[in-house]
């Protein structure tokens, strides 16, 4: 039986330190401290692990002096703990990869010859038109994979109409029972991520990739040459049981599309949104430069004291914190009735009970609420608006306040309770005041950053009252 032989990762790279080293690996770094010696023993080290040492005798000689003993079991102990060694369970042997693509495959999977059997098990077909399938068989076959050219045009994958119709350049590749897509024009261009839901992606999906990226024209060979490198790429990873490119830059539940421009040349990961989602993990995907569905929020010339404000275009958002700002303003940009269930039904609701008239509520049942006597104050002291307030209980736990300036109705709100009616209200029409705004202004106790601790009994409250 071969021994398996342990092997540092061809992608390692050492530089010496005044106290050590700093090593750098595929996804990982370290820097080790412990004096100028830690160098001196990692070059002895480096060149054996670099050919390879069977891993039962991979540790430190007996009769090594102590301070060289601690020098190499720290290395050895930091290059596991940073993915920095391979474990090499068998030899390449007869039909491996090119040397570019063993070292890579070395670098980077935890099974170097395993995840080159899966690759050369299943070939690739690739269909579409112009440079970017071009780009993408010259890519395959420099990792190696058999090729298969299919049939047709992409249109069941990529539809064609409309927009598409002047995009020359889509892809479609798939390998091992995985389907990649990607288009490119003159300046822009795109690659899916590989996931079951891409594969049928409805017409009006597909097209508002397309439109929002503004693509048009044949790609230029460069740009081709990026998106149909990186959808091979993408779909390489998947079948050798390598993470998807994109997995360093997952901070969003959504999917990572790679977006590239010519202009300069460069290539990002964007989030996109694909069905409902929670807006508090969603909002960078909803307001992403590239494939959001409305424009990126800005603070801008805004002041920002006592609300937050926020504008995505000409939609203002108010909260007390900037992510509630920039998440008011990018529905209010949507002009969404819900962002999921809970806020489109607390929205409905409140609308629908907000012309019932109710019992007066004394003033002392909100006053001694800290929050909504500052919202208060901030509208009718800082700012000087001459408000006459409204509040009224619809039923047990449903209260309604409206903020009048003369016949202005100035804010409006509905909620569980006397003190967070106002509390709403009067930030609202604070956060109007603030920037300058004219018109109705309201905010809605529904939406995940503004639920307050009695919206489940209010919500029942307001059910039985429609």
């Amino acid at each position: 039986m071969t021994p398996v032989l342990v092997r540092l990762r061809p992608v390692v790279q050492a530089t010496p330190t005044a106290d050590g080293l700093h090593l750098r690996g595929w996804s990982s770094s370290c820097t080790l401290t412990g004096g100028a010696g830690l160098w001196r023993v990692w070059q002895r080290l480096a060149p054996q692990l670099s050919a390879g040492i069977p891993a039962s005798e991979l540790g430190v000689p007996e009769g090594t002096a102590p301070a060289v003993r601690a020098a190499v079991e720290l290395i050895l102990e930091q290059l596991r703990e940073h993915d920095m060694l391979v474990p090499m369970s068998a030899e390449w042997g007869a039909g491996g990869p090119s040397a570019e693509v063993a070292e890579w495959l070395e670098s980077a999977a935890a099974d170097p010859v395993d995840a080159w059997r899966r690759l050369r098990s299943v070939s690739v077909t690739i269909s579409g038109s112009g440079p970017l399938v071009e780009a993408a068989t010259r890519a395959a076959d420099a990792v190696g994979l058999a090729i298969a050219r299919g049939d047709g045009p992409v249109s069941d994958a990529i539809p064609l109409t409309n927009v598409h119709e002047s995009v020359p350049a889509v892809l479609k590749a798939s390998l091992g029972g995985l389907v990649v897509l990607a288009g490119c024009g003159v300046d822009v261009g795109y690659v899916l991520p590989i996931d079951e839901v891409f594969i049928s992606l409805n017409t009006e999906v597909t097209m508002r990739i397309a439109a929002r990226l503004g693509l048009a024209g044949e790609p230029t060979t460069v740009l081709a040459a990026l998106i149909g490198s990186a959808a091979i790429h993408r779909l390489v990873c998947a079948v050798a049981g390598l993470p998807d490119p994109a997995v360093e830059f997952a901070e969003t539940p959504c999917p990572l599309v790679l977006v590239a421009r010519s202009t300069p040349l460069r290539a990002t990961y964007h989030p996109l949104l694909t069905g409902p989602a929670d807006p508090r993990q969603t909002l960078d995907a909803l307001t992403d430069p590239e494939l959001g569905l409305v424009d990126t929020p800005a603070f801008g010339a805004l002041p920002q004291i006592p609300a937050k404000l926020a504008l995505c275009g000409d939609a203002l958002g108010i909260g007390t914190t900037a992510d509630a700002a920039r998440l008011d303003a990018a529905l209010n940009a949507l002009k969404s009735d819900g962002i999921d269930e809970l806020h489109a039904n607390g929205t409905a609701l409140r609308r629908a009970v907000r012309p019932l008239v109710g019992t007066p509520v004394p003033d002392h049942e909100w006053t001694s609420d800290p929050t909504a006597r500052r919202w208060w104050k901030a509208l009718t002291e800082r700012f000087a608006v001459p408000a006459g307030l409204e509040l009224q209980q619809l039923a047990p736990g449903a209260y309604k306040a409206e903020i009048h300036h003369g016949r202005q109705l100035l804010a409006w709100a509905v909620e569980a309770t006397a003190a967070d009616a106002v509390a709403f209200a009067a930030l609202a029409a604070t956060g109007h005041a603030q920037a300058g705004r004219d018109g109705t202004a309201h905010l809605n106790g529904a939406a995940p950053h503004h639920r307050s601790p009695g919206e489940e009994r209010f919500q029942h409250v307001l059910g039985g009252l429609r």
